[in-house]
């Protein structure tokens, strides 16, 4: 059995959203209308069969697990994205997809966390955190929320009208908009620095802060915000984008071989490649969206001795079983690879 079918189950998209000019969100269903089993800030990795080659993305789940017959999605057009622009373009109601459970620990169950949350966002990062904010409002739990986004103008806001409507129903949830350009007065104007994010938050003492957005912009509110007294341990950040990687490349002769029993194939990988990379380079294909060790796709089971630097999206269980994050595991012996 392949990976892919051991992981993804199709979900039928019910409804369509052009939320902005560049910007549309899609509610799925189980095909069996069975219940989703999810947290706040969790993703859905999809497989998309673009013109014959199957490629892999994650998209972070704005809706809320309160309401798990169906999940949402929001998905923003790029500049030369290829999947992204491509689902814009021909994903509408009707449609079906392949999709892995969701998974991802950008939550409040896997993180440390207070009764105040400071949830910033910029761009498309405000899908986890909304459905962190939507979570708490259905469940009417007694935590106050200050929700922080930045964009360049009010119509580049996904979801906005629900933000307002949010703000105007519950006493718990406080909304801040900075944008770039904004004729409103009770909007900020021009970019977060540290003297904005002062005002904006008179005491970071018993806070919680959710970052989800471009790198840069996590940076800059992470630098702010370790040069103030507040306790880095409540900082959780979402990325898609791995890490970049300083120093010289390590060039090794030590090899191992990877047998693939389902497929009765076995070949030799250096020991400074990625699994995942030696698998494709033997050319086994592997499903993977991020690899950086967020997203969970390239998952698989090995007999043998590993290093790993990410487990991410796996559970204890599925670690004692010997399931490993491919691009993020190297090895460090002959391996058995199940996928």
């Amino acid at each position: 059995m392949t990976t892919t079918e051991n992981q993804f189950e199709r979900l039928r998209c019910i409804k369509r959203v052009d939320e902005t000019s560049d910007a549309s969100t899609f509610e799925f269903e189980h095909l069996d209308q069975r219940p989703f089993n999810f947290q706040a800030g969790q993703f859905l990795t999809f497989e998309i069969n673009h013109y014959n080659n199957l490629l892999y993305r994650a998209y972070s789940i704005c809706s809320s697990p309160a309401k798990p017959n169906s999940v949402t999605v929001a998905i923003k057009r790029v500049p030369g994205g290829k999947i992204s622009n491509y689902l814009i373009d021909n994903l509408q109601a009707g449609h079906a997809l392949p999709a892995m459970a969701p998974a991802g620990k950008f939550t409040r169950e896997e993180n440390k966390t207070t009764n105040n949350l400071l949830l910033m966002s910029a761009g498309s990062g405000i899908t986890p955190c909304l459905a962190i904010a939507r979570d708490i409002l259905d469940t009417e739990q007694a935590i106050n929320i200050h929700f922080i986004h930045s964009a360049r103008r009010s119509d580049d806001v996904i979801m906005l009208s629900l933000l307002n409507e949010l703000a105007d129903k519950h006493k718990n949830f406080r909304l801040t908009m900075i944008l770039e350009t904004t004729d409103n007065a009770t909007d900020f104007h021009g970019r977060l620095d540290k003297t904005m994010f002062a005002e904006l938050v008179a005491s970071v003492s018993e806070q919680t802060i959710f970052i989800c957005g471009p790198s840069l912009y996590m940076k800059s509110v992470e630098e702010i915000v370790s040069a103030t007294d507040f306790d880095m341990d409540y900082f959780h950040k979402e990325s898609f984008v791995a890490e970049a990687k300083t120093g010289e490349t390590v060039f090794s002769d030590i090899t191992h071989e990877i047998s693939v029993p389902a497929i009765d194939k076995a070949f030799i990988a250096n020991d400074q490649q990625t699994l995942l990379d030696a698998l494709h380079g033997a050319g086994i294909k592997v499903p993977y969206s991020c690899k950086s060790g967020v997203c969970g796709a390239c998952k698989c089971k090995v007999s043998g001795n590993v290093v790993s630097t990410s487990q991410e999206t796996l559970t204890a269980e599925q670690i004692e079983l010997g399931y490993v994050l491919s691009c993020s595991t190297k090895a460090n012996s002959d391996l058995v690879v199940e996928i």
